[in-house]
């Protein structure tokens, strides 16, 4: 049994995000929508960058 970290969700407009870990602490980061696929493989590095990036936008309050 592998203890590899692994996430895999889908968002309102069906496309599916998952996330898994990749050699000496980066990410392994791929979207598939409908039509296509990519993905992209970030050091440990680029994604803490991804995080903190993602955190800014959640810390912005929202005003509807």
């Amino acid at each position: 049994m592998s203890d590899e970290i692994e996430t895999t969700f889908y968002t309102a407009d069906h496309s599916r995000v998952h996330v898994s870990e990749w050699d000496e602490g980066g990410s392994w980061v791929s979207l598939a929508v409908r039509g296509g696929s990519t993905h992209v493989v970030l050091t440990r590095e680029e994604t803490q960058q991804l995080i903190a990036g993602l955190q800014a936008i959640l810390a912005k309050e929202v005003t509807a």
